[in-house]
């Protein structure tokens, strides 16, 4: 696809957000979309709060195995049904349109397949999967059954990113040639659910396992990574990372990292990670992209582009999404999180999806790449793991 077409593929179903308050009220007329949600833990409730407020759709069952959290789902939906078991409300539940996995990550396979096996459209939350194997088994279900499957990365629909994409493909500061680009956060959420070890018994927070979180870079700051990868647009050579517990040392899963993704083109990109940076501020979260003729970043509610010798460029941004009903303890990007249940409606009724299964799976990839080079003390390249 070249980048015109790609570009005004973006703006129909992204970037025009003018046209979200419209898309939602047409969808007022039409019959809501049935949906089953597996998995109603903290960033369930944000979705349910979401959908809650979007008469697009209507959540008709709830799985999940723990009580307190299927009490809650219920709450914020009511009239579903709800089910300890989520094959049992794949096997029982006949009106359901689509389902959406909000599972811990290392059940995103497993529920995802047995969705699309059962003829159902899935949106599955990030990560992917925790194994590129797992992506390759779910994008062979999607083949197989014909139905869609649409993976989570809302953060490519924030305002600036939906710029600087634009920007980039218009070669606003020419090709780009380096990314420079940190996450600092606080620690996950302590009262997330505990994953017991068949073996011992013992109770953890599944984001402090490798085997229920796959990696920490998985978790988080595989948005800001497919955010960059989808604006660069270029095949990944190699990966070199390094990382650890400096801070939380009681845990499988790493704390902090440095990766550099050097890209086929010689871009590089440095993205730092940590999870004790709660008190960064405005530095937290930073995206900055160096051209051979510019520099672009987010500054102050807009994106700036500064060129050689020229006076700085500022391009507002707009968000038309409405106020969307939130959820005590969720952690939702609200309007990002309902631009996207806009497009899941759009690619269910037969437009191409704004986000593709490979997109997740090559996400997946780079970070699972990047925690095998900080594991391995090595530099790794795009060929180490399976295609």
């Amino acid at each position: 696809m070249d980048n015109q077409t790609d570009r005004r593929s973006f703006l129909l179903r992204a970037g025009a957000t003018a046209l979200a308050g419209a898309a939602a009220l047409q969808a007022q007329t039409d019959k809501p979309i049935r949906l089953a949600i597996v998995g109603s833990g903290h960033r369930a409730w944000a979705h349910l709060g979401i959908l809650k407020a979007m008469p697009q759709y209507k959540v008709v069952a709830i799985a999940d195995p723990t009580p307190a959290n299927l009490d809650k789902g219920a709450t914020l939906a009511p009239g579903a049904k709800t089910y300890s078991d989520y094959k049992k409300m794949l096997a029982e539940q006949h009106d359901i349109d689509a389902v959406v996995v909000i599972t811990p990550s290392f059940l995103h396979a497993e529920v995802t397949i047995a969705a699309l096996d059962r003829g159902l459209p899935v949106l599955c939350e990030k990560p992917m999967a925790t194994r590129v194997e797992d992506a390759n088994r779910m994008i062979e279900a999607s083949k197989k059954s014909g139905k869609l499957l649409y993976i989570g990365f809302q953060k490519r629909l924030n305002p600036a990113h939906a710029k600087m994409h634009e920007l980039a493909m218009q070669g606003a500061i020419g090709p780009i040639q380096m990314i420079s680009a940190n996450l600092f956060r606080g620690d996950w959420n302590p009262a997330s659910w505990k994953y017991t070890d068949p073996k011992t018994g013992v109770k953890t927070n599944w984001r402090y396992l490798t085997y229920t979180e796959g990696s920490a870079l998985l978790e988080d700051g595989i948005h800001e990574m497919d955010t960059m990868n989808w604006i660069m647009n270029a095949p990944v050579a190699r990966v070199m990372a390094s990382g650890g517990n400096n801070v939380y040392k009681d845990r499988q899963t790493i704390d902090n990292a440095s990766l550099i993704v050097e890209y086929e083109t010689g871009t590089r990109l440095a993205f730092d990670f940590c999870l004790f940076g709660s008190e960064a501020g405005p530095e937290a979260r930073r995206m900055v992209f160096i051209g051979s003729e510019g520099v672009m970043m987010p500054e102050d509610g807009k994106v700036v582009v500064r060129k050689h010798r020229s006076r700085p460029q500022y391009f507002d941004l707009k968000d038309n999404a409405p106020k969307i009903a939130t959820v005590a303890g969720s952690s939702a990007q609200d309007p990002e999180t309902y631009h996207q249940y806009l497009l899941f409606a759009e690619a269910l009724k037969g437009a191409k999806p704004f986000v593709q299964p490979e997109d997740g799976k090559k996400a997946i990839k780079l970070m699972l790449l990047a925690e095998k080079s900080l594991r391995e003390h090595r530099i790794v390249t795009w060929n180490d793991l399976p295609a």
